[in-house]
C-alpha cells in the first residue's frame, strides 16, 4: 500500500474546449498551480486556452499517472508544464526521477515539455525552512535540471520566484501565498509560457 497524504484531492478546469483559433496548454500542478492557475489564464487569454489539473495525489499514485495521462491523451497540447513537487515527501530523488520519466514519457512529441522548479517550504510562520521539505525540494529541483540537460526541457525557475516573495506576501503556513504571491508567480509562469510557445 502506497504512502498517502492527510488530504487527496483534484481540481481541473479546460474552457472553450471545441475551439482551435489558438494554441492550448496544460499546467500540472499542485495546490500552487491550482491557485495561480485563474491569473495565468487572464494574462495568455489572447495567445493561447490554459487548462489545468493540480492535485494532492503523489507522483508515485497511480491516481495521479492515470489523471495526467488521460488529459495528455485527451487533447492536442502544444504545451505542458510540470509543478508538482510539494506531494509524497517519502519519494526518494532516485525514484522521484524515476516516476517523472515515465510521466513525460505520455507526452507526444508534437507537445512542448516544459519544467517548473518546485517553490521553497517554510515552516509555519514562514521564520525558518522546512528542513525535511527543503531537502526533497532540492533533490527534485535537481532531477528537472538533469532532465531538462539530458533532453532539453526549457526550466521555469520558481524556486528563485518564490525565495524572493516575502514573508508579507507569504501564507502564515509557509508553504502557500496570499493573493500578491500568486501573482508573482502567475506573472513569472505567464512569461515562461509566452517564451516557450
Amino acid at each position: 500500500m502506497r504512502k498517502k497524504e492527510r488530504w487527496e484531492w483534484i481540481h481541473s478546469w479546460c474552457e472553450d474546449v471545441n475551439f482551435t483559433d489558438k494554441p492550448r496548454v496544460l499546467l500540472v500542478g499542485d495546490s500552487i498551480t491550482h491557485n495561480y492557475q485563474e491569473k495565468v489564464r487572464e494574462k495568455l487569454k489572447d495567445i493561447c486556452y490554459v487548462d489545468y489539473v493540480s492535485t494532492a495525489y503523489a507522483i508515485d499514485s497511480k491516481i495521479y499517472e492515470n489523471l495526467v495521462k488521460s488529459f495528455i491523451q485527451d487533447t492536442d497540447y502544444a504545451l505542458i508544464h510540470f509543478n508538482n513537487g510539494l506531494h509524497g515527501i517519502h519519494i526518494q530523488k532516485r525514484s522521484y526521477k524515476k516516476l517523472l520519466q515515465k510521466m513525460l514519457s505520455f507526452i507526444p512529441d508534437t507537445t512542448k515539455t516544459t519544467l517548473a522548479l518546485s517553490t521553497c517550504v517554510y515552516k509555519e510562520g514562514n521564520k525558518r525552512f522546512d528542513t525535511a521539505w527543503q531537502k526533497r525540494v532540492k533533490e527534485r529541483n535537481e532531477v528537472m535540471s538533469e532532465l531538462s540537460q539530458d533532453k532539453g526541457y526549457p526550466i521555469d525557475d520558481l524556486y528563485t520566484v518564490s525565495m524572493n516573495i516575502s514573508k508579507s506576501d507569504r501564507h502564515v503556513d509557509g508553504t502557500h501565498y496570499k493573493e500578491s504571491g500568486y501573482e508573482i508567480l502567475a506573472t513569472a509562469v505567464a512569461k515562461f509560457i509566452k517564451e516557450n510557445l
